[in-house]
């Protein structure tokens, strides 16, 4: 296993020279970009929205036109009949239920939106993986050429003498753990570069890396102001919306009391006398004895109970979501900012004070790659942690609508 992982090394670690010159570095901006609406993901969202707008289209359309012909024959008189109905929507109904209609197309839209801000909190947290692990691997690829000039200044040692075969030895093991570790960051690095790029419109031909630099720190409002942002964000909108289509079905329902007459006009002719035309004209209306939409307006009571219940719970969980989020981003703020200041300083300083000492006969080959591990892999963890911290803040900014700038 260790040998296979060790050549994964040597053939990734050939891979910069090879790829250099097709490297796109992007921001955070610039990735978002590449969230067009051209993106099929945003796309596949917006599909749904043209399924809402159907409904309005439906709720639009007018009732057909009945044409009736009709023969009577008695006594060798025959009479023909050719008329012509059409329904007048004249309750109000149509309209309530293109307003019901329409309001669902909002909510549909509002929904999307709220889809598509999750969509790019889930870039941004890719784009934060990619950059967390191009460190990763940045480091263990310095610490290993550290360990390998080392090895090389051990090596020439040990053959003029000057030191024992077990510290060059010792010294190229060490290389050759960190090369692995090295591989397995840089395997992580090209998987994260490939879940990134799933978000764009395209899929460039470039390989994608994460532009080096530091994210804006804004202070964190206090709960009751995030909670007043959040209650803005989309997915409220869509219930609100929702409950909008709620309150007009059951006024389309009200309405099926009222009947909508069918007026019918047309031409009678007879073969009786001289054969002469006439005209009908004649008015129906259905009754509403049986049917006065009361399953159709208890629907929409119950829609409308179920989005308030729908409301309620939605604040409950975006409350909890944003205490939450809230309390991680002070607390790994905190805690990134304090490891900065008591470990990232003194990284060089503990790798120098070990040369020292080992060249001084005062530490073993042991303690000596030690330090250079402790001061790497302080490092690896800093950047680990202000990720941590970018992570949270990404999530409260999408629970909240908070700006972080």
């Amino acid at each position: 296993m260790r040998v296979l992982v060790l050549r994964a090394a040597i053939g990734l670690a050939c891979l910069p020279a090879v790829a250099g010159a097709q490297t796109l570095t992007l921001t955070e901006a610039q990735a978002l970009s590449r969230l067009s609406s051209e993106s099929p993901r945003v796309l596949a969202l917006r599909a749904s929205v043209d399924v809402a707008r159907a409904d309005v289209l439906s709720a639009a359309r007018w009732p057909n036109p009945r044409v009736t012909f009709s023969r009577e024959s008695v006594a060798g008189i025959a009479e023909n009949m050719f008329m012509v109905g059409q329904i007048l929507p004249m309750s109000g109904r149509r309209g309530f239920e293109i307003d019901a209609a329409g309001a669902r197309v909002d909510a549909s839209v509002s929904r999307v939106d709220d889809q598509v801000s999750r969509l790019r909190a889930d870039l941004r947290l890719a784009y934060t993986n990619l950059w967390v692990a191009q460190t990763r691997e940045a480091e263990l690829a310095r610490g290993r050429d550290r360990l390998r000039e080392l090895a090389g200044i051990l090596g020439k040692r040990e053959a003029a003498g000057e030191s024992a075969g077990f510290d060059r030895l010792r010294a190229d093991r060490e290389v050759i753990d960190m090369d692995a570790d090295r591989a397995a960051a840089a395997a992580e690095r090209a998987r994260a570069q490939g879940i990134l790029v799933t978000f764009f419109a395209a899929i460039p031909e470039e390989r994608i890396e994460a532009a080096v630099g530091t994210w804006p720190r804004g202070a964190v409002p206090p709960v009751a102001e995030l909670m007043a942002s959040a209650e803005k964000r989309p997915a409220f909108v869509a219930l609100q919306r929702e409950l909008d289509a709620a309150a007009f079905s059951e006024r389309a329902a009200g309405r099926r009391g009222m009947p909508e007459p069918e007026i019918v006009a047309g031409t009678k002719s007879s073969t009786a006398g001289t054969g002469d035309v006439g005209s009908v004209v004649s008015v129906h209306v259905v009754i509403p004895l049986f049917d006065r939409g009361h399953p159709e307006r208890a629907v929409a009571v119950a829609r409308a109970q179920q989005v308030r219940a729908e409301t309620d719970a939605l604040r409950l969980v975006v409350r909890a979501q944003v205490s939450a989020w809230r309390a991680a981003v002070i607390e790994r703020r905190g805690v990134a900012d304090q490891y900065r200041a008591a470990v990232g300083g003194n990284a060089q300083d503990i790798e120098r004070i070990a040369q020292v000492s080992y060249e001084a006969g005062e530490q073993g080959i042991l303690e000596l790659l030690d330090a250079y591990r402790t001061a790497s892999a302080a490092r690896v963890r800093q950047a680990a942690l202000d990720a941590a911290v970018r992570e949270a803040e990404i999530e409260l900014e999408y629970v909240s609508g908070w700006d972080i700038q």
